[in-house]
């Protein structure tokens, strides 16, 4: 991806560095602005460090993409999955109650 640059994003307001052109780094669009990819501001030394670093792991990104891809996956040899038995279960069956049935009361009359 060298579609990366360095820009001049303002100024810097830091005490010690007042006035001193302030850069990120970024991706440029078509309609000419920048999408940032590195937020921090950095002098011009840094932002160009960090640039060729960023470089790097792109390329070696890139280069595991590439080996991924290459890589063909070993074919699987074919087997016929196992057939199970149908096994057969027994109706269920519904056992009586052993509990006691309530005797109904006489009704009294008043």
């Amino acid at each position: 991806m060298s579609s990366l640059e360095i820009f001049q994003n303002g100024t810097s307001l830091h005490p010690d560095r007042i006035g001193e052109p302030v850069y990120q780094i970024g991706k440029k669009n078509a309609d000419g602005e920048y999408d940032i990819v590195v937020f921090d501001g950095m002098s011009k030394k840094e932002a160009q460090a960090r640039l060729q670093e960023l470089q790097l792991v792109l390329e070696q990104a890139a280069g595991l993409a590439e080996q991924l891809t290459k890589a063909k996956p070993k074919a699987k040899p074919k087997t016929k999955p196992a057939v199970k038995a149908a096994v057969k279960k027994k109706p269920a069956v519904k056992k009586a109650s052993k509990k006691a049935k309530a005797k109904k009361k006489p009704s009294r009359k008043r």
